[in-house]
């Protein structure tokens, strides 16, 4: 009865502690994704589209990086009008100065990708019915 009560109690002690150990590290995962807070501020350029037929024209795009992590993206001009938050927890941190995100407005599915260097944001959109831009966007402030 004693060894099965040595037993018993190793186990527990091995599933707590894994247990924890479970909930410490994905907690940790969340936060890994935020965009750095070296890279909060506005970002704005003309961007060249193409659409899905492959005309291409000009849009504005608009980018403010928030303290909280979250992005702001405008994109305005020809055939694209949008405008909506990104949160951190749609972020993927790709590297340390590159993000993916992904998130669906107005019946289409965007996909991001920001690559941030000291002054400028890469920024290049995908969305799902073909249309894509990119640009260098330069930081107002």
């Amino acid at each position: 009865m004693n060894s099965l009560l040595k037993i018993i109690t190793i186990f527990s002690a091995f599933f707590i502690c894994g247990c924890l150990n479970f909930y410490t590290s994905s907690s940790s995962l969340l936060n890994d994704n935020e965009i750095d807070k070296k890279y909060i501020g506005l970002y704005e350029a003309g961007i060249t589209t193409t659409d899905s037929y492959n005309i291409t024209g000009n849009a504005y795009v608009s980018v403010t990086i928030s303290s909280g992590g979250v992005a702001t993206v405008n994109i305005s001009g020809g055939y694209i009008s949008f405008l909506n938050n990104i949160y951190k927890e749609d972020m993927v941190r790709l590297s340390d100065n590159s993000y993916s995100a992904s998130i669906t407005s107005s019946g289409y599915r965007y996909y991001f990708t920001f690559t941030f260097s000291d002054y400028a944001l890469n920024f290049y959109f995908d969305r799902n019915d073909g249309t894509r831009g990119s640009g260098n966007l330069t930081k107002v402030r």
